[in-house]
């Protein structure tokens, strides 16, 4: 679930969409209030979000997750496994046993990540905590099912500015620090100032955790501009940002749902002004191509 818009109102704004925004929320005491109005946009672009997670099957912003499966343990001391959310950014925690109920953990484990989401995990990996499975007899022989429990980071980074920053700042706060990593490249899309970072390689991201907390992310250059809070900085790219945005556009443009047609060609709607397109079907079909390439692999 996603907790803020992959898009901001402002950067869907600054888009050029030709459709209106001021006019969303028609509630009496919300007309002619911009701050009602951004909200009322927000949560279209929340519900934007919402709707590119359920294309792909995944989470695409950043988060945690725990995978639960039986892997085949090979003769190479070694455990092979597909992850379902991807792309894999870090393995936080692998457990392995006979048994569901007494695992072996390693909490430094050693992975090898291919191709985003294939892991290969070493079950002699440092940080090992003793093996405490049902059998007493070692830890799990090659050429056997072993159960496993794996906890990493996966998707791509998603957030927004908490604290505004000057210009020349080496450092910005965000609101999830999620997927966050030491020489990752990340964009702030804050319309008209808009700039990448690169984050400095000697900073150390916080514990991965299901609820994250704000966090300083040191930057390896200083800011070429100010930036205000609330602006989208994110790992996502921008044909992603265009499916979210196309999606937003395509509920803009639908009329009121009193007719049966899911996109009526009748130009009802008062955000739609002299729009000659007549129906929003195409914008989704554009957004649902883009996000087809992004799409969980089973």
């Amino acid at each position: 679930m996603a907790i803020t818009p992959y898009v901001s109102a402002a950067a869907f704004r600054a888009h050029p969409t030709a459709v209106d925004t001021e006019g969303i929320n028609t509630a009496v005491d919300a007309i002619g209030d911009p701050d009602a109005q951004t909200a009322e946009l927000t949560n279209l672009l929340l519900a934007a979000s919402e709707w590119a997670d359920n294309e792909v099957d995944q989470p695409l912003s950043a988060h945690l997750y725990t995978q639960r499966e039986r892997v085949f343990a090979g003769r190479d001391g070694r455990l092979s496994l597909h992850a379902d959310h991807g792309p894999v950014v870090e393995v936080t925690e692998v457990g392995y046993g006979y048994g569901p109920g007494a695992l072996t953990t390693l909490t430094s484990p050693e992975v090898w990540v291919e191709q985003d989401t294939n892991l290969i995990i070493s079950m002699g990996s440092s940080g090992t905590v003793g093996w405490s499975g049902s059998l007493q007899f070692g830890s799990p022989a090659a050429g056997c099912d072993v159960f496993v429990q794996t906890t990493y980071v996966a998707g791509h980074v998603a957030t927004v500015l908490t604290e505004p920053a000057d210009e020349d700042d080496v450092s910005i706060t965000v609101l999830d620090p999620t997927g966050i990593v030491p020489g990752g490249i990340l964009r702030i899309w804050e319309p008209g100032v808009e700039e990448s970072v690169a984050v400095a390689r000697d900073w150390v991201p916080p514990t991965p955790s299901s609820t994250p907390e704000p966090a300083s992310v040191s930057l390896v250059r200083p800011l070429r501009n100010a930036h205000t809070e609330g602006h989208d900085l994110s790992g996502l790219s921008a044909d992603l940002r265009k499916a979210i945005i196309l999606h937003t556009i395509s509920q803009l443009l639908r009329p009121d749902s009193a007719a049966e047609a899911e996109y009526p060609d009748n130009a009802s709607s008062s955000t739609r002004k002299d729009d000659s397109r007549p129906t929003g079907m195409g914008l989704l079909k554009e957004a649902r191509r883009i996000l087809a390439g992004y799409g969980r692999v089973r």
